[in-house]
């Protein structure tokens, strides 16, 4: 019977504890719609304090903080000119020590630098000089490692190099051919790796940078990537800094999915939590954005804070899957903020799952549990749009294109037989009167230009609409050889036939002139024809040839850079990569 006992006790226990597990930390989430938010950090720290004195877990403000930014997402960093030159005279007197052969003293100093480096890279590799000179501050260390014989610790941090500055040249001339060919190898070592980060964003069409370096816009993947942590910043407002989302890259491809609507509205400093532009954006959004917070916060209840009115504080708690109102609370807000008292009260009504409204002379009891709130993804600012196609918007100009460039070049074609039968009635004219009819002349020749005039329009137009239409594939799809092929054969067809226009009696008399007698109107037509059927066939096999080079271009295209120097004397541009 003891024993019966003993196990039940035991169980009652277990049960209580795992209950209490379950329910989780309460997390406050402050919500604000004006500027007007002073209230906010004292009334936050008052409630959390009434909360911790009846026994309540709560998230702290600090903890909170901290693992939303390693796991959500985080402002950029901040950094000052003071700490830009420290940083800048910490790697200048490293190169000093180095040059010394003092390999230790340069380690130390040059290991300093690199922690602003990581942990500010978003902000120091906006710049493309200041990036240079992060990439310069590593390739310091790897050179030091050298000096010591410490090859392998050289490469591992010649492939963090990369990693922090994913694309740029170090500085020419300043450092020695060893460390210049270790980090080539690294580049070249880069196809060997499996990792890659896809971007997506809401809206698209909006810059994406990792490790602060401009690479392209959403959505956009960079492939070939060294494992470790990247930092992702997504910006549509280019005076607005993105926040920071970190990407883990193992192998794979790691996908990021950024709600920049989302992004705008949270906030991290002095404490979490969700600004809003509007006091309907607040109502509209607040309750999903709670949810897509507690993703990363888990909870047992989320207490939204917010202040509906000038002199009035209201908090709520919100349970459950989907989130449902289980306790309100209005109190009167002061100068400074509720009074600690007023505070007590909500907290105690908050406990006892009751929604009152202390903030008329007499309470007054609000209805609870309505409306329901589920767990969901934000409403998306536009629709759903397939990952392999471009951006809504060029893919749109792009079929624009096709329509145009397909109409213009089929013209081309088109207008080759009322050109033929214009030439029959302007040779039947000469064999007739012996004289040219200058209007028959005169049309088979606009006729001419008309040819070639649509046609280089529609092969042009379709030739800059193949990058916008043609979805996206890992490898080259068979229809684009396919395209290739017939795009070879046009281009045979058009230099077979070019090659015979002068196999035609070239006539003495420009075909423009009014004095041209009919032998010399008929080598005219002759020589046009072909050269008609040569510019065409070729015009042709442009776009066919354009489907494949599309292919073949699009996965080196981030493994091209380019740089352009202008001076007195003149200017260059260089490309470097692989082509």
């Amino acid at each position: 019977m003891r024993a019966l006992v003993i196990a039940t006790l035991l169980c009652v226990f277990f049960v209580a504890n795992a209950s209490g597990q379950a329910e989780g930390p309460w997390l406050i989430l402050p919500v604000t719609s004006t500027d007007d938010d002073l209230w906010v950090e004292p009334t936050a720290a008052k409630v959390r304090s009434e909360l911790v004195e009846r026994d309540v877990e709560v998230w702290s403000f600090d903890s909170a903080v901290t693992r939303f930014e390693a796991e959500g997402s985080a402002p950029a960093a901040e950094i000052t000119e003071g700490d830009i030159q420290q940083w800048v005279d910490q790697s200048s007197a490293a190169i000093r020590n180095l040059a010394a052969g003092d390999y230790d003293t340069a380690l130390e100093q040059l290991n300093q630098a690199q922690q602003l480096s990581l942990a500010a890279a978003e902000e120091l590799n906006r710049e493309k000089e200041r990036a240079q000179q992060v990439l310069d501050t590593c390739l310091y260390i790897v050179r030091a490692l050298l000096e010591t014989r410490s090859e392998s610790r050289a490469k591992t941090m010649a492939q963090e190099c990369r990693r922090l500055v994913p694309r740029g040249d170090p500085s020419a001339l300043m450092h020695p051919p060893v460390v210049t060919e270790l980090l080539e190898q690294i580049d070249t070592s880069r196809a060997e790796q499996t990792g890659s980060i896809r971007v997506d964003s809401r809206p698209s069409t909006c810059a994406v940078r990792v490790n602060g370096v401009m690479l392209g816009e959403t959505p956009f993947e960079m492939r070939d990537l060294f494992p470790g942590q990247y930092r992702v910043q997504v910006e549509c407002d280019p005076e607005r800094r993105g926040r920071v989302h970190i990407a883990d890259v193992i192998a794979g491809r790691t996908d990021v999915l950024l709600d920049l609507r989302f992004d705008r509205v949270i906030e991290t400093r002095p404490l979490l939590h969700l600004h809003y532009a509007s006091a309907s954006d607040a109502e509209q959004y607040r309750i999903a954005d709670a949810a897509e917070i507690s993703k990363v916060l888990p909870a047992g209840a989320l207490l939204l804070m917010s202040s509906p009115a000038s002199d009035v504080v209201e908090l709520e708690v919100y349970r459950g899957t989907p989130l449902v109102m289980t306790a309100l609370a209005r109190i009167t807000m002061g100068s400074r903020g509720p009074s600690r008292g007023d505070v007590a009260l909500a907290v105690r009504t908050l406990l006892e799952g009751r929604c009152t409204d202390f903030t008329s002379p007499e309470p007054t009891a609000l209805p609870c549990g309505e409306p329901e709130f589920e767990i969901a993804e934000a409403e998306p600012t536009q629709e759903e749009w397939p990952s392999d196609r471009r951006p809504r918007g060029q893919y749109i100009a792009g079929w624009t294109l096709v329509g145009v460039g397909s109409a213009s070049l089929l013209t081309g074609y088109v207008l080759m037989a009322p050109r033929a039968s214009t030439a029959e009635d302007w040779v039947s004219g000469l064999d007739t009167t012996g004289v040219s009819d200058p209007s028959t002349q005169q049309k088979w020749l606009s006729t001419g230009t008309g040819i070639i005039a649509t046609s280089s329009i529609g092969a042009s137009a379709l030739v800059a609409a193949m990058p916008l239409v043609l979805p996206k594939r890992d490898k080259t799809p068979w229809w684009a050889w396919f395209s290739g092929a017939l795009g070879l054969g046009a281009a045979a067809i058009s230099g077979y036939v070019a090659s015979t226009v002068n196999d035609q009696a070239k006539p003495e008399t420009s075909c423009s002139s009014t004095a041209i007698d009919a032998a010399e109107a008929r080598a005219c037509v002759r020589r046009s024809e072909r050269t008609n059927l040569a510019i065409l066939t070729g015009l042709t096999a442009a776009p066919l040839l354009t489907i494949p080079m599309v292919y073949l271009i699009r996965p080196k295209a981030a493994k091209v850079s380019s740089r352009i120097e202008v001076l007195r004397a003149g200017g260059s541009m260089s490309f470097r990569g692989e082509f």
